[in-house]
């Protein structure tokens, strides 16, 4: 009677977190097949970063090298035609053979990774899914699109007006009456890939906001209670994220500023709709 009693208490027993990882079908998963299938996903993903990679750099290498000096010519222009005109070298210096070459690479690489970013989050979304909840993959799916959206508004902003506004401030300081000016590319695209980067990342504030809101951890109340600490957190985050000078370091923060107060509103609207 003892050993019927041990055997029906241990089918009873609910199965562990080894035993619940199940896939698509329904089929139970074991670790290895887990560390198969993480190991197709990232090839999968590599290899579609890799072939968008080869197709920029070899038929549109031309054409994303000049996308990406935009932004410079853009200020460049905007000083040539303010009263009186300044004129500053539209080229970018080469300090090495192999520069140029090393700048092709970049741009095409970090194309080949824009674009492939959504095929990249599936694969990571396909693979995490697996063991989560219904609820949290609604949670999920909630905020993943507009965190892409916000992240795509943040770089077009910074390509169009931030970037531009900042090189034509930067590039209007020095007197030209003791300095020539002539800006080297690496120096150029390495100002442009951390802005592009910060403004990515600075607007998901809202998204974290309402994030924070869903999950019962803040409120409008709380962030409008430390606006002021934040507003003072903006600009010395804009300190760091810019070269050490004040013009870039209000553009930047200004932008944060606002889209904090969008996310207070969008967490005192969610609270209203809840409260209905």
């Amino acid at each position: 009677m003892a050993r019927f009693a041990i055997l029906a208490t241990m089918a009873e027993a609910p199965p562990t977190a080894k035993d619940a990882s199940t896939d698509e079908d329904g089929a139970r998963m074991s670790f290895g097949d887990h560390l198969e299938e993480l190991r197709k996903r990232v090839m999968w993903s590599a290899l579609v970063v890799f072939a968008l990679f080869l197709i920029g750099w070899m038929g549109f290498g031309d054409q994303l090298k000049i996308f990406f000096i935009h932004p410079h010519l853009q200020a460049i222009d905007a000083l040539a035609a303010q009263e009186p005109p300044m004129v500053v070298e539209r080229r970018l210096q080469l300090l090495s053979p192999l520069e140029d070459i090393f700048y092709t690479l970049k741009v095409s690489l970090l194309s080949a990774t824009i674009l492939g970013l959504p095929f990249v989050l599936f694969q990571i979304w396909s693979f995490i899914a697996v063991g989560l909840l219904k609820k949290e993959k609604m949670a999920v799916m909630k905020f993943l699109p507009w965190s892409l959206i916000f992240a795509a508004i943040g770089i077009v902003f910074g390509y169009v007006f931030m970037i531009p506004t900042i090189l034509q401030y930067l590039y209007a300081m020095p007197n030209q009456e003791f300095f020539h000016q002539g800006y080297r590319l690496s120096d150029y695209f390495s100002l442009f890939l951390m802005f592009t980067v910060a403004l990515a990342l600075i607007f998901q504030l809202p998204i974290m906001m309402s994030g924070l809101s869903a999950a019962g951890l803040a409120s409008a109340k709380f962030f409008r209670k430390y606006r002021r600490h934040f507003i003072l957190l903006a600009f010395v985050v804009g300190a760091m994220l810019t070269p050490p000078e004040p013009f870039s370091q209000i553009l930047m923060a200004a932008p944060t500023v606002l889209l904090y107060e969008l996310g207070i509103h969008l967490v005192a609207l969610r609270e209203r709709r809840q409260s209905k």
